[in-house]
């Protein structure tokens, strides 16, 4: 449950930030047909983010800082293995006590070295996420403003809808405004925290 609550939570709570704070930079409205007025209206955050070129974007700099860490613990694995092999060959000419210590100094090494590579993979995958945070925060005055001028009153995650009419879902068009937006708006002030909460009425 807490796990979904994440996954839908940014944007919901990307929405409740922008409605509740004034001045929201505007951004450009391709021309669309008019719909009849909806309650509620459907989105694919997913696709939001996989299919728009601001996304896209985000998801391959994250890819290329996860090729450079797999690069960095694979280079670091060989070194290792490399000096696992030398540290075996020289067993048979050094003392008992002698091949212990450089043993015990080798684990210990490796061990520093997994749990540094274990934090920085941790790291990373917290920054993923709040570079996916801040990727819904930016884009969430488009969903406002197909809101506003379809007369809804809520935007759902199209997971979480089992049935709709296909006229409303406005993943498409948002992902056309996405790609339209200025690439130096910021998104608004403030991380997006992670659990939701309900947009002002």
């Amino acid at each position: 449950m807490n796990a979904r609550r994440t996954r839908y939570g940014g944007l919901a709570l990307a929405l409740a930030l922008v409605v509740a704070a004034p001045g929201s930079p505007p951004v450009a409205q391709p021309a669309e047909q008019p719909l009849r007025p909806a309650p509620f209206l459907i989105v694919n955050q997913e696709r939001l983010l996989t299919e728009s070129r601001r996304g896209q974007a985000l998801l391959a700099e994250q890819e290329a800082a996860r090729d450079q860490l797999r690069a960095e613990a694979r280079a670091i694995d060989s070194a290792f293995e490399a000096e696992e092999r030398e540290l075996t060959e020289a067993r048979a000419t050094l003392d008992p006590e002698a091949f212990r210590a450089l043993a015990d100094d080798f684990d210990a090494r490796v061990v520093t070295a997994r749990r540094d590579q274990d934090a920085r993979s941790a790291a990373l995958a917290q920054e993923f996420d709040a570079g996916r945070r801040r990727f819904y925060s930016a884009i969430a005055p488009i969903l406002v403003q197909l809101m506003e001028r379809r007369g809804a009153l809520a935007v759902l995650d199209g997971n979480s809808v089992l049935l709709a009419a296909q006229e409303l879902d406005i993943t498409e068009a948002t992902i056309a405004e996405i790609d339209a937006m200025p690439e130096d708006i910021p998104p608004p002030e403030g991380d997006v925290p992670e659990e939701p909460t309900t947009a002002p009425q």
